[in-house]
């Protein structure tokens, strides 16, 4: 076994983790702990738990990957995994601490109480969709990372992870889930400064200008694969720098590593993605939930505070990472790429990198990170799910006089069955790329909840049917045109099926929002509820 150091380091990472959530399990003796950790987490727990679930496998793993692929293009979903946080702070972080509890259809129904299980039950479907895509890039990630390392069959690997996740939900709950993703997010982030500073020193004498100088010659690893002359010469040359030059000798009029357009065809490709990725994060269940999980609105705004920083100084390390990485693998890039491996290409960059920089020791390091973080994110995505469908469908719809210990099994029980599901649609996906799925997510999360929360908590003139049919319309909208990219489809209702759904669903859902809010009458209790949600 080539890698027994990296793999006993990845393995002494979950063992951690499941000792944390072991060690919390005490706090899944009923819902209120079980699904927001009795709102007992510090602001500056919660920060960092917010940090290590958005840092997860799509930005640690599929950000710095794209970059290292596309250069400057691979770079527009951390910029929009960035300002999205900006645009949570200042539109919803404090309302919905003050009105929800235990998911997000809280904050409507506090509003629309008469009508609540139409709510509940459009709610807990768009819930359950988001979570459960969100999963998969989560799932993929890992088994692409265990195959590097040992070497196993991908669907071997995915079944263990999927089971792991579902371990941690059983056994920690929220509170055991939150201390995990802040501790990974702690590593993660200080793997990624070290990865920058150790990278810069060993490849550009310590000079980071070095960085973009060398990105101005690189011709783009997806771009310059396309060309078996560039390939051959990279693959013959002596050094990185060798690499780079004998590529550019050939392409001399490709484009560079720092000019944009590589990685998206036309500018509604672009668009459609900066829309989701904006306003995404505004719709995100697990996201979301995580404001439940502190005192107040105060602590819930210092928390994305905290997160906030954190992503702007991690983001900014991550582009330049993945300059380093298509520098320093620029020959074994080009060599995957052009033998169709793709996805391995995007996906397993930093543990390629690491093994190059610091050895099986760094590599380890790295992948017991990334895979923590994944089953961390994963844990919290799943009881996001399982709340949703235990407090929304079962607990409100189903049976509204059920104990709060029958809830709680449903809940876990839900565990393992979305557990399942999302094992399945991980081995259909295992060739896409972990941000570019979890960049899909974030367009039904915005062609969903986003508008549906960001009108409850700031528009008297909305109503409890244009709540309902506005999400119906933006999450069969946004499916519909993520599966016929996954199908690989080029047109879907006369429209061109791009990169992400956004640019179609999220206008239209906005539009039938504030139509039917215009043909209705049914405002809630509008006045209370816009006291209680901000303050007054």
């Amino acid at each position: 076994m080539e890698n027994l150091v990296a793999l006993t380091i990845v393995g002494l990472g979950i063992a951690l983790s499941i000792w944390i959530s072991f060690y919390h399990r005490a706090s899944t003796g009923n819902t209120a702990n079980f699904y927001v950790a009795g709102g007992g987490i510090s602001p500056r727990v919660n920060g960092l738990a917010m940090l290590g679930d958005y840092a997860s496998a799509a930005s640690f793993l599929g950000v710095a990957g794209a970059v290292a692929l596309m250069g400057v293009d691979g770079w527009w979903l951390a910029i929009g995994f960035f300002a999205a946080w900006v645009v949570v702070l200042l539109t919803i972080a404090s309302p919905l601490k003050n009105v929800g509890k235990f998911t997000v259809a809280d904050v409507l129904n506090a509003r629309f109480s008469e009508h609540s299980k139409k709510i509940r039950t459009v709610a807990m479907f768009s819930t359950l969709v988001l979570c459960v895509m969100y999963l998969v890039p989560q799932i993929v990630g890992a088994g692409h990372l265990f195959g590097l390392l040992l070497g196993w069959d991908y669907l071997p690997t995915v079944l263990v992870t999927g089971s792991l996740m579902a371990l941690f939900v059983i056994i920690g709950g929220m509170k055991g889930t939150s201390y995990n993703q802040a501790i990974q997010g702690s590593i993660l982030f200080g793997a990624m400064i070290f990865l920058l500073v150790f990278g810069v020193i060993h490849l550009f004498d310590g000079n980071p200008a070095g960085v973009i100088t060398a990105a101005e010659t690189m011709v783009p690893a997806k771009l310059a694969a396309e060309n078996a002359a560039a390939v051959a010469a990279a693959t013959a040359a002596g050094s990185p720098g060798e690499a780079v030059d004998a590529v550019r000798a050939i392409m001399t009029d490709a484009s560079s590593a720092v000019t944009p357009g590589v990685g998206l065809r036309d500018f509604a490709n672009q668009a459609s993605l900066v829309i989701a990725l904006f306003f995404g994060v505004l719709g995100l269940p697990h996201i979301l939930i995580k404001f439940y999980t502190v005192a107040n609105a105060s602590d819930a705004r210092k928390s994305a505070e905290i997160t906030i920083w954190g992503l702007a100084v991690f983001y900014a390390a991550i582009f330049f990472v993945g300059l380093i990485a298509m520098y320093a693998l620029y020959p074994e890039l080009l060599q995957m790429i052009a033998n169709g491996e793709v996805g391995k290409a995007k996906n397993m960059t930093m543990p390629m990198l690491g093994d190059m920089l610091g050895g099986q020791i760094l590599m380890g390091v790295i992948a017991a990170g990334a895979m923590a973080a994944m089953l961390s994110t994963s844990a919290g995505l799943l009881i996001s799910a399982t709340s949703s469908l235990a407090h929304d469908l079962y607990k409100g719809v189903i049976n509204p006089n059920s104990t709060d210990e029958e809830e709680l099994k449903f809940a876990k029980f839900g565990a393992f069955f979305l557990a399942i599901v999302a094992i399945g649609m991980s081995v259909w996906l295992k060739e896409e790329n972990v941000a570019m799925l979890v960049g899909m997510c974030f367009g039904i999360a915005a062609s969903t909840f986003a508008p549906a929360l960001v009108f409850a908590v700031w528009w008297k003139g909305l109503t409890s049917q244009a709540v309902v049919y506005g999400m119906a319309t933006g999450l069969v909208l946004s499916l519909l045109f993520t599966f016929s990219k996954f199908f690989g489809l080029k047109t879907m209702l006369g429209l061109d099926v791009l990169v992400n759904p956004a640019l179609y669903s999220v206008p239209v859902a906005i539009i039938v929002t504030v139509v039917i809010s215009m043909m209705t009458s049914d405002r809630g209790n509008t006045e209370e509820f816009m006291a209680k949600a901000h303050g007054k």
